[in-house]
């Protein structure tokens, strides 16, 4: 008995989705707006829709998880992003640009293989992009540090021994994100991560005025939820399918190799190379400590 699979692919706005039975493009924030872009709307149901400004994509996650119940398998993508399960970008790097034409000729379906190993608890994320900090550090210089001092409370005082000592390895001293909030996985899993998520997203959502927050920093709860699932990931123990992405690019005029593709594999490799050496500063000043 083959699985039944829903992807969700988030948009804001008309844009061409692949022609593939598995992709539900889902229109984000629709309580708020009064477009009609011919999606499914993700203001229908139990819903949390109107606030689309500050759980961005996850405004999807929490529809799917609410009203979306007869499908195995369920993942979340954006409207120019998905994954790539068929080595059709370039094949060292986590993202390759493509022009929105190719969506008629790329293959976006998932191979049997990965559906097999997803049935058997397996998650499908993004490669992990390095940071030039841990996380912790990168997301307090790039937000409101406050915000993410009431996250570790929370952390620490509402959840398991495993979940704290995961957010301590993840975000305190993990220098790597898995970016968009993309990822397909079982029901079960599913539902289990969304029933995590959302709860922690709650407590936060309880202590925290966002009401004075530019637009930007509004969006909080994308941004804690991108570093949480890398947290949910370990304590959980999940066996990663980690596949690159396909980005749409408005700008990308050409299949690669484009002009977009040498200087973002440049600046890949030296991202790469300032997270490793990060690591390696880091690890010798444990060691040090240690005498």
């Amino acid at each position: 008995m083959s699985a039944s699979i829903k992807i969700l692919v988030a948009c804001h706005k008309p844009f061409p989705v692949p022609e593939n039975g598995i992709y539900l493009p889902i229109q984000v924030g629709k309580a708020l707006s009064s477009e009609e872009i011919g999606f499914q709307g993700d203001d229908e149901g139990d819903n949390i829709s109107s606030k689309n400004p500050y759980y961005c994509e996850l405004t999807a996650l929490y529809w799917a998880w609410k009203n979306l119940k007869e499908t195995d398998i369920v993942g979340l993508c954006h409207y120019r992003r998905y994954f790539d399960f068929h080595r059709q970008g370039i094949c060292f790097m986590p993202d390759t640009s493509f022009p929105v034409s190719a969506i008629r000729d790329l293959d976006f379906s998932i191979d049997s293989r990965s559906v097999e190993r997803i049935m058997k608890g397996a998650v499908v994320v993004p490669r992990s992009l390095p940071c030039a900090s841990s996380l912790h550090l990168q997301y307090c210089e790039g937000h409101i540090s406050d915000d993410f001092r009431r996250l570790e409370d929370i952390i620490k005082t509402t959840q398991p021994v495993n979940y704290a000592e995961a957010f301590r390895q993840q975000l305190m001293e993990g220098f790597r994100i898995r970016p968009y909030n993309m990822m397909i996985m079982r029901r079960q899993d599913f539902d289990d991560y969304c029933s995590w998520l959302f709860d922690i997203l709650s407590r936060v959502e309880e202590q925290v005025d966002i009401s004075h927050y530019s637009s930007y920093q509004q969006r909080i709860f994308g941004f804690m939820s991108e570093r949480l699932f890398g947290v949910w990931l370990s304590a959980e123990n999940k066996q990663l399918i980690e596949r690159p992405v396909i980005y749409l690019n408005e700008k990308c005029s050409k299949r690669f190799p484009h002009r977009f593709a040498p200087r973002k594999t440049v600046m890949h490799y030296l991202r790469e190379w300032r997270c490793a050496q990060i690591n390696w500063l880091y690890k010798r000043d444990l060691k040090y400590k240690a005498y």
